[in-house]
């Protein structure tokens, strides 16, 4: 049974701590050094800013050692950086591993997220249920047959929260699909930025593929068209 796998808490893995750790303190000594071979900074600005900074890194450490997930009887509980969450069995309406949109963008981020859904249909991130943590497939098994456990015999859908849900289905499946083809698009639009150098064109259309306007305008376009035609389709297949 999955209750009986309970408790389950999910942390900062000691690799990714010594790793992090390393970062903060070599962006510090950066920091440091930058600041204090400055000859035009005062001292009443240099070692105030070096003194906030050193006090922020060690926040942003102590809270990201903090953060959490944990899995018992009763609910699921979330400790992220600024706030808590408890989510009760009874309350959620679903828990899926979902691929993460910007992996692509961030070296070392996952490539697979676990998020909740509570009552209001709202998604809840669960902090380092990931695939650089845990193998999200064997876990995500184990609190769903918990959650169908532990919910109660009489818990039902709540029709709310699966409208909101599918509303999110549907922007997260735009998302992904409007990454893959702006990245598709990419080597088109640089090919067209280039194409004044070489051929002769009106200047009207060597504007319009000036590489500004072709990466600069043309990618964010692309990508927000993509999502809206994707967003609007989805919803209206259902």
């Amino acid at each position: 049974m999955g209750y009986e796998r309970l408790p389950r808490e999910y942390r900062l893995k000691r690799s990714r701590m010594r790793l992090f750790l390393w970062v903060i303190a070599m962006g510090t000594v950066s920091v440091a050094l930058t600041l204090l071979s400055a000859d035009d900074l005062p001292t009443s600005f240099t070692y105030p800013f070096l003194a906030l900074w050193v006090a922020l890194m060690g926040w942003l450490f102590h809270a990201t050692l903090r953060c959490s997930t944990t899995a018992d009887l009763k609910a699921i509980h979330v400790r992220a950086m600024f706030k808590r969450r408890r989510l009760a069995w009874e309350d959620v309406q679903g828990i899926r591993a979902e691929r993460n949109p910007g992996a692509a963008l961030q070296e070392n981020a996952p490539d697979v997220l676990v998020y909740a859904f509570g009552r209001n249909g709202r998604k809840v991130l669960l902090p380092f249920l990931d695939d650089l943590h845990v193998n999200v497939e064997r876990e995500v098994a184990v609190l769903l047959e918990a959650w169908e456990e532990l919910r109660g015999e009489d818990w039902t859908p709540d029709p709310v929260a699966a409208a909101r849900i599918d509303r999110h289905d549907a922007r997260h499946g735009a998302m992904l699909n409007a990454f893959a083809v702006t990245m598709m698009a990419f080597v088109p639009l640089m090919v067209a930025a280039l194409l004044p150098l070489f051929v002769d064109m009106p200047g009207w259309l060597e504007s319009v593929l000036h590489p500004f306007v072709a990466l600069g305008v043309g990618l964010p376009l692309v990508f927000a068209l993509t999502a809206v035609t994707t967003y609007r389709r989805r919803m209206r297949d259902g």
